[in-house]
């Protein structure tokens, strides 16, 4: 009697638990419902990444594995609101070709799964390998639904490269809330190599600098946030390393080594939030210290928790953040079966400028794989060059201009309807300026042009401009304008869709 008595509750749970699990499939795997949806509509990407169905935002545990790239991000698998967090799931071989997957990880008990970061366990650290497959692990946020039940940090393994996951602690937190804030959130973990242990970065504590107050000068005081970093050994139980305060930090912290000038013996870590603010130093397993520069990877206001894959196959690091459009209602309003947009992947480097090592950002090569007609003008008058391009239709663009510009003259650049003004070391896009100093005498700009969707590239990338813009769908052409008639060096790219 005794024996039964002990082995009931645990079957009575291991059947809720069952039956909790089939109840939350049945509702949030929603993919095989998308199979009849394409990707040729007006608004639609053609070489950014979008779900199928329904909405998605942040980027979450991209990581490579067995020739694949994954793309799991924030995925609302009911509709095409904000809501039901689920990480979607897409694979590539090239970041540039997508195949959309089953939903991989879906919300359970009381609470849905928020963005987070994975890893590839080379070492069998969790001791899940098996003679075929190393596992991919993921750790995100687990957010409770109630306002009193704080949030924690979870984690979930894959032995079938990604396709399926299972819960580790049935899915209860591996980290528990700090005590800083309810929503604290969206792990970022690596494995590093100096120290031989795994690290967590988790953003606790928001920064702020719009409060006033004495403590920093007239009318302003800097309100620090908090990001605590964590080691493990093995995966499971984190230890507290330090804690790293700044005014800026806030949500989707990224933390990655990057070579300076290509150098791979002159390595500096960089460290950025969700807005794209960051901050280069070293870090040697135990603290991170910089100069407390703060630079500016975004000057646009749709480049939102960007985060890089882990385990890149070669000494790239590559970089995709969400392209929030800020007004959320268009593809609503215009009742398409998606919402939202990534941006298209992009290289970063660090390189030393006249203020510094910077960080530097370009598309990736591959980008390459989408071109089907090239037109390159050199040393060509830019009237000369705007008669030609009259007769040619654009629609998915990839140019590059250079030029040398003459004080105090005026450049535009019309791409099917949108102006990006050039003038006294500055881009002008949609009333934003971008820094655009003289590199050797010259400036130099690429765009990347998407039906709904416009991204700047300045001096190999020293400055980037992310924005959602939609373009005239019947205005399909290319214009210059300059008061000098300026000589030009020109190359554009017409692109194929992705989809294709």
């Amino acid at each position: 009697m005794k024996k039964i008595l002990k082995i009931l509750p645990l079957t009575f749970f291991t059947v809720f638990l069952f039956a909790q699990d089939k109840a939350y499939i049945k509702k949030f795997q929603t993919f095989p419902s998308y199979k009849d949806i394409g990707y040729d509509q007006d608004l639609r990407s053609q070489f950014h990444f979008s779900s199928l169905k329904g909405w998605n935002n942040d980027p979450n545990g991209m990581v490579f594995y067995d020739g694949e790239y994954h793309l799991f991000f924030q995925h609302n698998p009911e509709g095409v609101k904000w809501g039901n967090m689920t990480w979607g799931h897409a694979v590539s071989e090239n970041m540039v070709n997508w195949k959309q997957l089953n939903h991989a990880i879906l919300p359970y008990r009381d609470g849905t799964i928020f963005s987070g970061t994975a890893v590839v366990d080379h070492n069998n650290t969790l001791g899940k390998n098996t003679s075929d497959n190393k596992a991919i692990i993921a750790f995100f946020t687990h957010a409770q639904n109630s306002k009193e039940n704080w949030f924690y940090q979870s984690a979930a393994y894959s032995i079938d490269k990604g396709r399926t996951f299972n819960l580790i602690n049935d899915g209860h937190g591996i980290v528990p809330n700090q005590g800083y804030d309810r929503g604290e959130r969206d792990p970022k973990v690596f494995w590093h190599e100096q120290s031989k242990k795994w690290i967590m970065i988790l953003w606790i504590k928001r920064g702020d600098d719009t409060f006033s107050g004495p403590d920093t000068g007239p009318g302003v005081v800097k309100k620090m946030g908090k990001v605590r970093f964590f080691e493990s050994k093995d995966l499971i139980n984190w230890r507290k390393l330090f804690d790293f305060d700044r005014n800026w930090v806030f949500e989707c912290m990224d933390f990655v080594e990057l070579a300076v000038d290509g150098n791979e013996s002159n390595k500096k870590w960089l460290l950025y939030d969700a807005s794209f603010d960051y901050e280069i130093g070293d870090f040697d397993g135990s603290k991170f210290i910089t100069d407390k520069k703060v630079g500016k990877g975004d000057f646009g206001n749709h480049y939102y928790a960007a985060q890089t894959f882990y385990n890149s196959p070669d000494k790239r690091t590559v970089i995709i953040g969400w392209m929030p459009t800020r007004d959320k209602n268009i593809f609503i309003d215009n009742k398409t079966p998606w919402n939202q947009q990534m941006s298209f992947p992009s290289s970063m480097e660090l390189r030393t400028s006249s203020d510094g090592i910077k960080l530097y950002r370009n598309p990736i090569k591959e980008i390459e794989n989408l071109y089907i007609k090239s037109y390159l003008f050199s040393n060509k008058k830019i009237k000369n060059i705007s008669k030609r391009l009259n007769k040619i239709d654009f629609e998915l663009i990839d140019l590059t201009l250079s030029f040398k510009p003459e004080k105090n003259d005026e450049i535009m650049i019309n791409l099917r309807g949108k102006e990006i003004k050039y003038k006294n070391e500055f881009f002008t896009f949609q009333n934003t300026k971008i820094p655009a100093p003289k590199v050797n005498d010259y400036v130099k700009i690429r765009v990347l042009v998407d039906r709904p969707s416009i991204e700047l590239f300045i001096n190999d990338g020293e400055s980037v401009m992310t924005t959602y813009s939609v373009s005239d769908k019947n205005n399909r052409k290319i214009l210059f304008k300059s008061n000098r008639n300026l000589n030009i060096e020109l190359e554009i790219n017409k692109l194929k869709s992705s989809w294709e």
